[in-house]
């Protein structure tokens, strides 16, 4: 019964002290009755002898210490003659050193790094005060989060509840603006806010003073910059602070500076207010704000939630044709910030956990190994008379010696990986401070370190020492390797395969994942696609005849350079800029409840958008030149669209109700096929593309189909807008390929990390079954001769060694398919429209690891095969 010899022998550590506390309390009294006794032989009285001897002897409390210190030093002497003994030990079998660091280096770094990347991102709090009591809020439907707010329904929920000391909002995108004045012109983003946002959030200004409620309506021409904008950017003089920005033209006023870092789901350079009064998004069924809260003075998050649905269906009741099913869902701020990492994170956490299992078991087994090889040091030991768990302390110390030296190869290692995590995952934009390898993360390097050394060492250790001396000293030689010890070790075998398994089918999942995603049909060609925004000042351009003429020339421009096949628009490009999905129904019909209404993404362009993205046109035609603002207002539409509105007939020449009544109905002219407008993870987006030049945009991002390198553009392109006007930019220049690439890092990461530690998981698996089974040839040479010397035939022998190996296999492939099933079952819940259940992700993982595996038994087998039986027997 190890275990329980090793429960009993831990409990007893543990309560050593108070047994030594007890020894000395014992020790003491009867010193200090052998004293007494003395005096009274002398003549003293009783008293007068216990009084005397108490003086003599001195405080009991000083004499314990005293002995206590006298002891710690003892240990410390022990514990260095331990660690010195083991150094010496370790570098007599460098490559058992080297080895076993390495392995475990691999396991703790990898570990080390996602721990401080995981603390960084999802334990650590966001940086407000009472970070606990800040929450945000979400648009539901049916109870199911659908995403941002409208910003109508906010207000309502604003002055309506109770449960706040504020409740704020903020547009769920930033604008691009173009910063003119001195210098040169320059785009910044601008994120708009509701005035007690920062209020709600407990930050105020570092310089100059935060906005006032009365500045809501109307938008107040305001800006609030951030520090990093205010030191790049502005110098970093105070002065600034009542200073004017020209922004697209206008003036806006700078009132203060945020502090240094500040950041809150969006990244941008100045802050200004949302306009309670302006004409966008008043449509209730229009949703574009983030909304954050403070809870008041003991409201819980329940309590604010019940609130908040009440005023739902109260809102339900007074406009149920747009808020219909629509709700408010509450939840941690933290949580919110952290949305978009946190399975990524929680999946390399859990494969890095793995690895080190794996590492962890392959070390165990070089220890068991290496314990059994010394059994006959061991046994000496023990019959000089050695107890047991002084060899046990010895040998955890050699353990927990190459574990701490793996942790400090491993800060290396987690160094690394962690500069690769933060450049790949978008840790930066949770606004909580990059993760680093900080004092915490090095702290758990090292209990981590400490723990691997004793966890893999215990239970050698353990063995090694139960051992009877006798028969060591009677033979002269090793033994054989008993049945305990071969079964633990296969064991060990077991569950590296088990686990290389699981590593290997759910890496094979993602990687099928990504390569469908990376192979799937956009809806568009996304490739020699150069992009870039353009936003003109609407003081210098304030009538749509204006702003089109602009937009059309510079295009004309743009398809005249060399090198550039076609050249549009858009007002938001798929992928790069989701979502602003608007109501679209029949005209002459009533507008339909909302579980009938269709919400496709609203996008506008100029004619030839379409061929300059490649999107086929199903029926009827193009946007032309002559759908300007005076004729009849026009409509494409997706597939998807057409099928969901007239499903029994063509929707060419059918006029449809866009956005809201105010609005003249617009004839559909054409149907294009879907497309992935918002995100490569989801199918194709329903959605409508109306006319530019209808509308006069002030703000479009370009979309220049090239015949080369689309980068190679990208100054004579920035030549043309500034030779058009200097107060204009082509901001932001990337290829559309780049932008596809960037929207799916974060689970090519996952998908990459875990091919990698899949990988080193099958070589830490094949490394330990060939290690079992050389060992075992090792063991069994003497056996081996004998039956080869009785006519045992060499295949035989092959034969006899690759069933033990493939047989630790079978079980490792067994058990590894079951919690292989369980990871398959964790994916089909994952955000993307990918398939996860896959046979022949399975049956590929399973024939790698069978062919490593049959490779690493096959090395110690043919071995066997090579031994001599003469030189065996004359060894006997």
């Amino acid at each position: 019964m190890p275990a329980l010899s090793w429960l009993r022998s831990t409990f007893q550590s543990l309560t050593k002290q108070e047994h030594l506390d007890r020894d000395l309390d014992e020790e003491l009294q009867a010193y200090l009755d052998l004293l007494v006794d003395e005096k009274v032989q002398q003549g003293m009285s009783p008293d007068a002898a216990l009084r005397q001897a108490r003086i003599e002897l001195g405080g009991t409390e000083q004499v314990k210490e005293r002995v206590r210190e006298s002891r710690a030093g003892a240990a410390l002497d022990t514990l260095v003659r331990d660690a010195s003994l083991a150094f010496r030990t370790l570098r007599k079998n460098p490559g058992f050193t080297v080895v076993a660091i390495l392995v475990l280096a691999l396991g703790i770094g990898a570990t080390t790094a996602l721990f401080s990347t995981v603390s960084a991102a999802l334990l650590t709090q966001i940086p407000f005060p009472d970070p606990d009591r800040l929450v945000a809020g979400f648009k539901t439907y049916a109870g199911v989060r659908a995403g941002p707010v409208s910003r109508v329904d906010y207000y309502d929920y604003r002055e309506l509840s109770g449960s706040f000391e504020h409740l704020a909002a903020m547009a769920d995108i930033t604008m691009e603006q173009t910063l003119t004045g001195d210098g040169q012109a320059e785009i910044v983003e601008s994120g708009f806010v509701t005035w007690n946002l920062f209020p709600a959030l407990g930050v105020a200004p570092v310089v100059g003073r935060p906005f006032m409620e009365d500045e809501e309506k109307g938008g107040a021409g305001v800006a609030l910059i951030s520090h990093e904008f205010w030191q790049g950017r502005l110098g970093g003089a105070e002065s600034v602070v009542g200073g004017t920005l020209r922004l697209d033209g206008e003036p806006t006023t700078i009132i203060g500076v945020m502090p240094e870092g500040f950041q809150v789901l969006l990244d941008v350079d100045l802050w200004r207010l949302v306009d309670r009064e302006g004409p966008f998004d008043i449509q209730r069924d229009s949703h574009s704000h983030f909304l954050v809260g403070r809870l008041g003075p003991g409201v819980s998050v329940q309590q604010a939630q019940q609130e908040v649905d009440a005023i739902s269906r109260s809102l339900e009741e007074l406009y149920p044709v747009s808020n219909e099913d629509k709700g408010l869902a509450l939840t941690g701020l933290h949580d919110a910030m952290v949305a978009k990492v946190r399975l990524s994170l929680l999946m390399l956490m859990s494969t890095g956990v793995l690895v080190l299992l794996i590492a962890s078991s392959n070390v165990a087994g070089l220890l068991l190994a290496r314990g059994h090889r010394r059994l006959p040091e061991v046994a000496t030991r023990i019959a000089l008379g050695a107890p047991r768990w002084r060899l046990i302390r010895q040998l955890l110390t050699e353990s927990v010696i190459v574990s701490l030296a793996a942790g400090v190869a491993g800060i290396g290692v987690a160094f690394g990986f962690q500069r690769f995590l933060l450049r790949a995952l978008p840790i930066g934009e949770l606004g909580i401070g990059s993760a680093s390898i900080d004092q915490g993360a090095l702290l758990f390097a090292l209990l981590l370190s400490i723990a691997t050394g004793v966890v893999v060492g215990v239970i050698p250790a353990l063995r090694a020492t139960a051992v009877d001396p006798t028969l060591y000293l009677k033979t002269g030689r090793q033994l054989s390797q008993d049945v305990r010890s071969s079964r633990l070790w296969g064991g060990l075998v077991i569950v590296q395969v088990a686990v290389s398994t699981l590593l290997l089918v759910g890496s094979a999942l993602l990687i099928s994942n990504l390569v469908k995603l990376v192979t799937t049909d956009l809806g568009f060609e996304s490739a020699n696609l150069l992009t870039g925004s353009v936003s003109i000042p609407e003081s210098k351009y304030p009538t749509h005849a204006e702003r089109n003429q602009f937009f059309s020339s510079l295009l004309e421009q743009i398809e005249a350079v060399p090198g550039v096949e076609s050249a549009s628009m858009v007002n938001k490009l798929p992928i790069l800029s989701p979502w602003q999905n608007w109501a679209l129904w029949p005209a002459g019909q009533e507008r339909p409840e909302h579980g009938n209404l269709q919400s496709p993404m609203a996008r506008w362009v100029p004619p030839g958008y379409f061929r300059t993205m490649e999107m086929p046109l199903l029926q009827g035609r193009d946007i032309a030149e002559a759908d300007d603002r005076d004729s009849q207002r026009v409509l494409v539409i997706t597939e998807t669209v057409a099928q969901r509105l007239f499903p029994d007939r063509s929707p060419i020449g059918e006029a449809v109700i866009v956005g809201s009544t105010e609005w003249p109905p617009h004839e559909i002219i054409g149907v294009v096929a879907d497309a992935r407008v918002n995100q490569v993870f989801l199918g194709p987006d329903p959605a409508m593309y109306m006319a530019a030049y209808q509308l006069g945009p002030r703000q479009m991002q370009l979309a220049v189909r090239t015949t080369g390198n689309p980068l190679l553009l990208e100054e004579p392109i920035s030549r043309i807008v500034r030779e058009m006007d200097d107060d204009v930019l082509f901001a932001e220049p990337a290829t559309l390929q780049s932008i596809v690439d960037h929207s799916m890092a974060g689970f090519s990461v996952v998908t990459l990390s875990s091919g990698v530690f899949s990988g080193v998981a099958l070589i830490l698996a094949a490394i330990g079954l060939y290690g079992l089974l050389a060992h075992a040839v090792n063991q069994r040479l003497n056996e081996i001769g004998i039956r080869l010397a009785m006519g045992a035939t060499r295949g035989n022998l092959l034969r006899m060694v690759l069933k033990r190996g493939l047989i630790l296999v079978g079980f490792g492939l067994l058990l590894g398919a079951v919690g292989a099933l369980m990871v398959t079952l964790a994916l089909e819940r994952m955000p993307f429209e990918a398939q996860t259940v896959s046979a022949t992700s399975y049956l590929g993982a399973f024939l790698v690891l069978a062919l490593v595996a049959a490779f690493a038994c096959f090395l110690p087998a043919w071995r066997a095969t090579r031994v001599s039986p003469i030189d065996v027997l004359r060894q006997e």
